[in-house]
């Protein structure tokens, strides 16, 4: 054997290099590398190293190689597509509807309905600074005579300060 094959033929994964790769996967983005080696059987002192050799193509290519190749299955699934989120959504709905669970089957019908462009939301912020005098205007334009104002002003003054009902 030469070294350049050894190299690989050496790196075999051992049974907690299974178990790492196992637990890793099924518990990606959830639980640290760190973690998923101690569970695998990796010392607590040394899981954090163990687990970044383990990550480490140019150190055990095996266990890096097999983690991508699964990897790669599960990132198949989180592809989005309008056609896999409207089969999502109507799988949910349709759950939703054999538990009697209406608002969630009607929340999932509305967003079928917007992916499906049935519902268009717009939403427009304006900031525009005004100048007093554009302020006066608007107000005379919302308000012509002075008993609006004054009806205006008795309304919010009930609203925002209601009377004790022991004041009189």
């Amino acid at each position: 054997m030469t070294k350049d094959k050894t190299k690989f033929e050496l790196n075999k994964l051992t049974p907690k290099q299974e178990l790492f790769i196992e637990i890793y996967c099924a518990n990606y983005g959830i639980k640290s590398a760190r973690q998923c080696a101690i569970e695998a059987g990796y010392e607590k002192e040394s899981a954090h190293t163990r687990a970044n050799e383990m990550l480490d193509f140019r150190k055990n290519f095996n266990v890096y190689n097999e983690i991508q190749n699964r990897l790669a299955a599960t990132r198949d699934s989180w592809e989005i597509s309008r056609d896999r989120h409207l089969a999502a959504l109507t799988k949910i709905r349709d759950e939703a509807i054999e538990q009697k669970n209406l608002g969630t089957a009607a929340k999932c019908e509305e967003l079928r309905g917007k992916i499906a462009g049935l519902y268009i939301e717009r939403n427009i912020t304006l900031t525009k600074e005004l100048t007093e005098e554009e302020i006066d205007k608007k107000m005379k334009a919302a308000f012509t005579t002075t008993e609006e104002i004054d009806a205006l002003g008795e309304y919010l003054k009930q609203e925002l300060f209601p009377k004790d009902k022991n004041e009189k």
